[in-house]
């Protein structure tokens, strides 16, 4: 029985110890999304999507002044360590209105790429909607 206890004991040890080490392997990115130099407007939805098969996005979205902050999920911040594609898009729905037009190729196919490295960073991204 005692070994059982000290089995069961480890087990979460292990689990707890494994699953506080993957904060390493997560950058905390911030920055502010700019379009034709000005700041972005509320509300737009920011993507960092690792290239790392088997990886998962994070989201961001946009306050007032253009400013995003990266989310792994609902209570973890953090994007995934690596290089990461970035799309940039301006949902509709749920009262939401589209205040700018992104195009296609933020949106799907664009080639806006960071390399999110452990701990915190700022990353700002410039966008153009000129000739587009």
């Amino acid at each position: 029985m005692k070994n059982k206890l000290v089995l069961f004991g480890l087990t979460i040890f292990i689990a707890v110890w494994t699953i506080g080490c993957n904060d390493a392997k997560m950058g905390y990115v911030t920055g502010k999304v700019l379009i034709d130099g000005e700041p972005a407007p509320k509300g737009l939805t920011v993507r960092f999507h690792p290239q790392l098969p088997g990886s998962s996005f994070s989201t961001g979205v946009t306050d007032e002044n253009g400013n995003y902050e990266m989310h792994f999920s609902l209570t973890k911040k953090g994007v995934q360590t690596g290089s990461c594609r970035i799309t940039i898009d301006n949902p509709e729905g749920d009262g939401a209105v589209r205040v700018v037009n992104i195009p296609v190729s933020y949106r799907e196919g664009t080639d806006l790429l960071y390399d999110v490295k452990p701990g915190r960073q700022n990353y700002n991204i410039e966008i153009s909607l000129k000739n587009k």
